[in-house]
């Protein structure tokens, strides 16, 4: 059971474009938006078309907040703000093992100041599956993974940051270009997606991936 008095990190997968919406809203029930950033889906638009669910192009939210913000929000996302959210996508929220002791203190302050809420029962059966593979082999990541039972991700672009040669890491050659692909599972699927991937797509591959996964506790789907 968490801890009253702690951290979270709550992600939400938005339609492009909603973004900017969705942190004003999230900042006035005491969650405020840390970072922004955007993101590719890897449904085809036949397939979002069908479902109803908007464009490929997604804004990506990362908040920083007191749990029973989050929670609090969660809920709310949950029931009284559903319809009323703008756009479509999923947000979850994730512990936090660690954070500076200043932003902590800060944030904790926020919730006793009268902006705690209620705590969600129950948590949600699923994990953020995380991707780091080279440029160019997205589409045949996400073919493996959809075999394996996953329905989809939100691909990110990024580049290789290490200090080693930015062709050699501990012996296996890296790629600088990146594509961080983000998959959020079942459970009793996570181990089936990431084993597949691994065998498939793994470091002594063209497409070197890596893998690793986190555990989500509440997910709700944005309407």
């Amino acid at each position: 059971m968490a801890e009253k008095n702690s951290i979270k990190l709550m992600v939400t997968f938005a339609e492009r474009g909603m973004g900017k919406e969705l942190a004003k809203l999230y900042e006035k029930q005491g969650v405020a938006c840390a970072y922004q950033c955007r993101g590719q889906g890897t449904a085809s638009s036949d397939l979002l078309d069908v479902l109803g669910i908007g464009t490929t192009e997604k804004d990506i939210l990362i908040s920083i907040a007191a749990r029973e913000n989050i929670e609090k929000l969660l809920y709310k996302l949950d029931n009284e703000l559903q319809g009323v959210v703008p756009g479509k996508g999923i947000a979850f929220d994730m512990p936090l093992t660690g954070l500076n002791n200043l932003i902590a203190t800060v944030l904790l302050n926020d919730k006793e100041n009268g902006m705690g809420g209620e705590q969600m029962e129950g948590k949600a059966d699923h994990s953020l599956i995380l991707i780091a593979v080279n440029q160019g082999h997205t589409d045949g990541v996400m073919d493996t993974a959809r075999q394996a039972g996953a329905g989809g991700g939100t691909v990110i672009r990024a580049r290789w940051a290490g200090g080693e040669d930015a062709n050699q890491f501990y012996g296996i050659s890296v790629q600088s270009e990146k594509e961080i692909i983000a998959i959020v599972a079942a459970g009793d699927k996570r181990n089936a997606i990431m084993e597949m991937i691994n065998k498939k797509h793994g470091l002594k591959t063209e497409a070197g991936a890596v893998v690793c996964s986190v555990g989500i506790d509440h997910m709700v789907r944005l309407s």
